[in-house]
């Protein structure tokens, strides 16, 4: 994910979210968001199929403080900076390490600067963060099924 030029043309297998806060970007980009998508996203092979109703619609968003969205915001510009800085395609920045032949290591300073988001989001959901994915994951479902039981009352 990333911020694009007003000119850029969006193909139709891609998605965009107009005048969006710079705050949000950093949200998406998060191990949060990745969990949410891991559990309620489909999947086509290996490959994450992002889908805007099942995924990010119904992604739990905690109220952030104005303190909190300025810290994310910092965060992901920084992020944003550092792919500038180390130049190359997306896929040579973040790697595969998770590949069965040939992994590749993602940049490590991307990887500090994503660890360091990821740290920021989970306080924001949780003030001492969490042990694992399965306990962020959780706390998910039920700020969702808190959500969702609002509306039905």
């Amino acid at each position: 994910m990333g911020y694009i030029q007003p000119d850029t043309v969006i193909s139709d297998s891609a998605m965009a979210i107009y005048d969006a806060p710079l705050w949000l970007l950093g949200l998406l980009e998060s191990r949060m968001h990745m969990t949410w998508l891991r559990a309620v996203g489909g999947r086509l092979k290996t490959d994450y199929r992002y889908s805007a109703s099942l995924v990010y619609n119904t992604f739990p968003v905690p109220k952030l403080s104005t303190r909190r969205i300025n810290e994310i915001e910092g965060l992901i510009l920084n992020i944003l900076d550092i792919r500038e800085e180390e130049g190359g395609t997306l896929a040579e920045l973040y790697g595969s390490p998770l590949a069965e032949k040939n992994p590749k290591p993602m940049n490590s300073r991307l990887l500090d600067a994503h660890q360091e988001l990821d740290e920021v989001v989970d306080r924001a959901y949780k003030s001492n963060g969490f042990k694992d994915d399965n306990e962020r994951l959780s706390l998910l479902l039920d700020m969702y099924s808190e959500k969702v039981g609002k509306g039905n009352e």
